[in-house]
């Protein structure tokens, strides 16, 4: 396998599993992440087993990559001294002069590699790649004739030939002649992740699936790879399949060389798959390492919310507000939460304070102006309660329509608690009634919401006064057409049924055709109702 070739020229005896984190920083820097691959090399770069000079050089080549040469330089030396007879660091530091214009510096230090390394076909295709990095057009016949010595050498068989083609054509934007190379390199290297992680993220955009199954297929081979766990991890969050996002983060979090931000990741996944438990055990892990973990607690306090255990909720909550380093980054729902929590513990006037707190923070938050909505509704003070409720609506992006029918209540309500004023009754009303319209937009006459339906007939009516005009009417006729649409409706025998509502629209038919003089029609309506009326002592 060519991850043993690889180390045959820096090390001298068989690497034992405890060096995984050395060779984990390698994959992450051939996987193109470059800050992985630092943490992982410098972390293990004292343990027993580890290559420094390999290491020391991946270092550099990471700080290359990121745009530091001077940090590349420092790290390059250090690889040659601490062994001269490696190759990669000389080739590290012909890149670096490549990229000084030092050209002829650079062909000192790459043929004092090749001299190194006559049997490493590796190190002939970085050098290939260093001239590439530094100008693919300039140095093109320097690259394909590198190239052709590596192929010739390895009798087409060196999988990094492959992988700089891949890449190569990736940056043309060539994705499936560039995935088609990165397959040949799996080929050669079926162990290796770099070539099944280049593949996936070629694919990723294009077929979700494919880069998932590809992933699948090297941690069947590779069942240690750190990159190769975490990448199928990410491919399955990225695609919204968070069930298994967590189930592989679990994988990969028991790796020694996972990285402390990914655990967060896995609770915040763990808690959206609804493991409560299991999120607060990991959130725990995390603070006792990071206290100020912003995210963690979060979820945490969520995850304790919704196992219902509130008092230790609450005090979570007081706990991530008090925190000064976290001014100014909670969203409208931390608040929200924190609110509801402190009316749990029934302490009211806590609640509301938490809301202005958080209307000042955010003005136009459409979660506190809602939360602020129904507060007002407790405290049964209507008027206000609507007008929080409509500003919620203003501030939504896509208001839904159950979201439309929620603010309704309050308009109605507000419509009776008004009476004394009828016009402004009236005024509140037909607000109301406008958004029971919008709630309705989009659904069959035959599938609306009843209740929908209903408070539309409600609002129409206060909107008018009381009096039924033609839109109580048709509102009373739609909601009928409604309840026709499924007969059990008008069966006493069902605990669910909307007799009720039989008698409320007949009702204002009567009345609208008695405005209009129809006493026959009228007389109809009352006969209907009447019998829906009897239906109804009936069933109760």
């Amino acid at each position: 396998m060519k991850s043993k070739l690889l180390l045959a020229l820096c090390v001298s005896a068989a690497l034992s599993a405890s060096a995984d984190g050395f060779k984990d920083g390698i994959e992450y820097y051939k996987a193109g992440q470059y800050d992985n691959a630092i943490t992982l090399l410098n972390r293990n770069m004292n343990n027993a087993d580890t290559d420094k000079a390999l290491s020391l050089y991946y270092l550099g080549a990471s700080y290359v990559a990121k745009g530091d040469a001077a940090k590349a330089k420092q790290y390059f030396d250090q690889g040659v001294a601490a062994n001269a007879d490696c190759a990669y660091n000389y080739v590290g530091l012909g890149a670096l002069a490549l990229k000084d214009g030092n050209e002829s510096a650079a062909r000192d230090y790459f043929k004092k590699a090749q001299g190194l390394a006559k049997k490493n076909n590796e190190v002939i295709v970085d050098i290939a790649r260093a001239y590439y990095n530094a100008d693919p057009v300039k140095y093109a016949q320097d690259i394909e004739k590198l190239l052709a010595k590596a192929r010739k050498s390895s009798k087409n068989q060196e999988p990094s030939i492959y992988i700089l083609e891949g890449d190569r054509l990736a940056d043309a934007q060539k994705w499936n002649e560039a995935a088609t190379q990165y397959e040949q390199a799996i080929l050669f290297d079926e162990d290796s992740p770099e070539g099944y992680v280049k593949y996936a993220n070629v694919y990723y955009y294009v077929v979700p699936d494919y880069a998932i199954a590809k992933l699948t297929e090297l941690l069947q081979k590779n069942p240690n790879s750190a990159l190769g766990q975490r990448e199928l991890a990410e491919k399955y969050y990225q695609n919204g399949k968070w069930t298994r996002a967590a189930e592989q983060y679990g994988k990969y979090i028991a790796n020694p060389n996972h990285f402390p931000e990914d655990k967060a990741r896995y609770a915040v996944l763990l808690y959206a798959g609804g493991k409560y438990d299991q999120a607060i055990k990991t959130c725990d892990e995390v603070l006792a390492t990071d206290p100020n973990d912003f995210q963690v607690q979060r979820v945490k306090i969520r995850s304790l919310n919704d196992l219902k255990n509130y008092p230790a909720a609450l005090e979570a909550s007081k706990k991530f507000f008090a925190n000064p380093d976290f001014k100014d980054r909670y969203n409208g729902s931390d608040y929200t939460v924190y609110s509801t929590l402190q009316m749990e513990a029934k302490d009211t006037v806590a609640a509301y304070n938490i809301l202005e707190q958080g209307i000042k923070a955010l003005p136009k938050n459409p979660g506190i102006l809602n939360a602020l909505s129904d507060y007002y509704f407790d405290l049964k003070d209507y008027v206000k309660s609507a007008d929080l409720g409509a500003e919620a609506l203003e501030n939504e992006e896509k208001p839904s329509n159950a979201e439309y029918y929620n603010v309704t209540g309050s308009f109605l309500a507000s419509a009776a608690q008004l009476s004394a004023d009828p016009e402004k009754a009236a005024a509140y009303a037909a607000r109301g009634a406008q958004y029971a319209a919008k709630a309705l937009e989009g659904y069959d006459p035959d599938n609306s919401p009843v209740r929908y339906l209903r408070r539309n007939a409600l609002l129409l009516l206060a909107a008018n006064k009381n009096v039924v005009n033609e839109a109580v009417f048709n509102a009373a006729n739609a909601l009928l057409t409604r309840l026709d649409a499924t007969p059990a409706y008008a069966d006493p025998a069902n605990q669910d049924n909307q007799l009720k509502n039989y008698v409320d629209a007949y009702n204002w038919i009567a009345k609208y055709y008695e405005g209009q003089g129809d006493a026959e029609k009228a007389a109809a309506a009352l006969e209907k109702s009447s019998y829906y009326a009897g239906l109804l002592s009936s069933a109760k």
